[in-house]
């Protein structure tokens, strides 16, 4: 995944800024690839009108929204890390939600689960996405309170649906400071087939930005996605997905300057068959999803050795909904884990050391919606969970109501969620139990004219964690995290101009893993907040996009004062710019600056040393070019 080419479809989101003689193309593009509603989205009708949307999101978010965000580079999860309720990941990159380590977030594609949604950067480096957001309908976030088809998500659950039909053929190329890349689709008259080619080599980039690593060999990625979607008959809809990529580099590293080298491959491939009959009857899903990457790590901690991971899943699923009546809804499903984690470590001179493990897991999920009322959504929910490696049962209930009144909407859910222990816990002690998270939320939406505000209160209370008593791994650990959050959008009020703000409150203690007492984990930070704006300037062709983010923060050790994680280091603070420019219809030019005030952000510190990203700044710069003859160029070649 490319971080430049999402950033095309800008000129799909502001017509104002095209040039004379490109507003008919552009509106009919447009009108080609709106997303169209479903279910997910939309709920049900009733007497013409919608239920409360499903009370645990922030807002549905088309991706133009998010990669236009300035400062996010095109990466879903960086621009994801403006919304309320997540924590700023300056080193990592992965998306982490309301106290929660990123295990706890999960991402889905159609329905199915991804193993590993990032990919590998290097120490204190951002991981991206693999995936480009463009592959998708719509961004919908759940923060808390997911719906219990989505199992072993502890925290906050990420589902993207991709398009069900691209009616464009179309074909496009790039180039820019961190690499080159192109592709196209071809449509026909029952589906389609894209293909995606990329590749990134960032030797140019280091040499004209240094930071922070010495690289003997820059950071390198090719990659090659597909997907072909083919309408079996007029309610029957078959998408395959398959995406594979490839990822090294070789960089200085610690006090002895070791070389650390490292060499990724990921696979992931996805299948699904959908009913789609909107009225009447049963509506049924089928799908099945590959995981499987291998990693490599030459000097991973000491000059010389060698370290070695796979992991793979098979997750099979299906599913069916009816309304038995108008107002009663009735949704059930059963899927089922099949994983394998292998790891390997081997020193110059000793024995090789290896251990695997092969966790599975067998669910099954009920869920009953009733609407009583026009305004009033009720929906209980229960999901029964089998693992094999500790051979026990978890069952998981859930409520959710939410009552409309007006342009406002009051939502409260309150639910039981398992997961099972990360790798490296399970691969040091098998027979783990599984982690355990009771959720309450309580929130007021509005939302009119094109506004939208939401402010929600939450608390989490974790059992069951991985603690270290001494030499020995348990299921002792537990915790809690409580908190506010805030976020209101609005595109309408000044001409031409839209911005958004986020505020989150959190606080959240655990005793887990290391931690010998109850105190706040090194990666979670009291208060984030966060101001996007983007302004178009029609007679420049131009978009201006300006985002400000900040944290309290991050707590670490102090040896010097009593207590555990008994400090904090400076505030985290990034202003971040994008600008895109669109001289002719198949043109544009992107460029992008992190962090424009040259703050020296830390991370936490280890042992008094502060805990630094690679480089405090990014800049980009990218031009993209249509070949096709009759539409511009979309970024979202698929």
């Amino acid at each position: 995944m490319t971080n430049h080419k999402l950033l095309l479809s800008l000129c799909l989101a502001w017509p104002a800024i095209l040039p004379a003689g490109a507003q008919q193309t552009h509106d009919t593009i447009r009108l080609q690839l709106l997303p169209a509603e479903t279910i997910t989205l939309d709920e049900v009708e009733v007497h013409a009108r919608k239920t409360p949307a499903a009370p645990s999101r922030f807002s549905d978010m088309h991706p133009v929204e998010l990669v236009s965000t300035g400062g996010a580079n095109g990466d879903l999860y960086k621009a994801l890390q403006t919304l309320p309720g997540t924590q700023v990941q300056g080193e990592s990159g992965h998306l982490l939600v309301r106290g929660g380590s990123s295990e706890e977030t999960q991402t889905f594609i159609d329905g199915m689960h991804v193993l590993n949604p990032y990919t590998s950067t290097g120490i204190n480096s951002p991981a991206r996405s693999r995936y480009s957001t463009f592959l998708f309908q719509g961004i919908n976030l759940t923060t808390g309170g997911a719906p219990l088809e989505y199992g072993q998500a502890l925290s906050a659950v990420l589902p993207l649906e991709t398009k069900d039909y691209s009616p464009v053929s179309k074909l496009g190329v790039n180039a820019s400071v961190v690499g080159v890349g192109g592709g196209g689709t071809r449509a026909y008259a029952d589906g389609s087939l894209s293909v995606d080619l990329n590749y990134q080599h960032l030797g140019l980039y280091n040499r004209l930005f240094p930071g922070r690593k010495e690289f003997l060999k820059p950071y390198r990625m090719a990659s090659a996605a597909s997907q072909w979607r083919h309408a079996l008959s007029r309610n029957l809809l078959l998408k395959v997905y398959a995406q594979y990529d490839r990822t090294d580099f070789t960089t200085l590293e610690g006090d002895d300057h070791r070389s650390f080298a490292l060499g990724e491959d990921n696979v992931y491939l996805n299948t699904t068959l959908r009913s789609t009959q909107a009225s009447g009857g049963w509506q049924w899903f089928a799908g099945v999803a590959l995981s499987w990457y291998r990693r490599h790590i030459a000097g991973a901690a000491t000059a010389g050795d060698a370290y070695a991971a796979r992991r793979r899943e098979v997750h099979l699923k299906a599913k069916a909904t009816r309304h038995l009546l108008p107002v009663l809804r009735l949704d059930l499903g059963a899927e089922g884990y099949l994983r394998r984690y292998q790891d390997g470590y081997r020193l110059p001179a000793a024995a090789h050391y290896r251990q695997s493990v092969s966790p599975a897991l067998a669910a099954a999920f009920l869920s009953v919606a009733y609407y009583p009322l026009e305004s009033l959504k009720a929906e209980a929910s229960a999901r029964a969970e089998y693992a094999s490696t500790n051979r026990q049962v978890e069952f998981s209930p859930r409520l959710a109501v939410s009552y409309y009144a007006g342009h406002f909407m009051l939502s409260a859910t309150a639910g039981r969620y398992t997961q099972l222990p990360a790798a490296t816990y399970l691969l040091a002690h098998p027979r783990l139990k599984a982690e355990a998270c009771t959720q309450l939320n309580l929130a007021l939406h509005y939302d009119h004219a094109g506004r939208f505000c939401k402010a929600e209160a939450y608390y989490k209370s974790y059992r069951h964690l991985p603690l270290w008593q001494g030499n020995a791994l348990t299921s002792g650990g537990y915790g809690h995290s409580k908190g506010i959050d805030f976020f209101f959008r609005d595109p309408v009020s000044v001409k031409r101009l839209e911005y958004q703000l986020s505020y989150t409150y959190n606080l959240s203690r655990r005793k887990y893993a290391r931690y010998a007492a109850m105190t706040t984990p090194q990666y979670a930070t009291r208060h984030n907040a966060s101001v996007v704006v983007k302004y178009s300037i029609p007679r420049l062709h131009t978009i201006v996009g300006l985002t400000n983010t900040c944290a309290s923060g991050r707590p670490w050790h102090n040896p010097d004062r009593p207590g555990l994680m008994n400090d904090e280091v400076r505030p985290y603070n990034s202003l971040d710019l994008g600008l895109t420019f669109i001289p002719h219809r198949k043109v544009i030019i992107h460029a992008s600056a992190t962090n424009i005030l040259c703050r020296r952000n830390e991370f936490g510190r280890i042992d008094g040393k502060p805990i630094l990203a690679t480089s405090d700044h990014f800049f980009y710069l990218g031009i993209f070019i249509t070949l096709g003859k009759k539409a511009a160029y979309d970024v979202s070649n698929f």
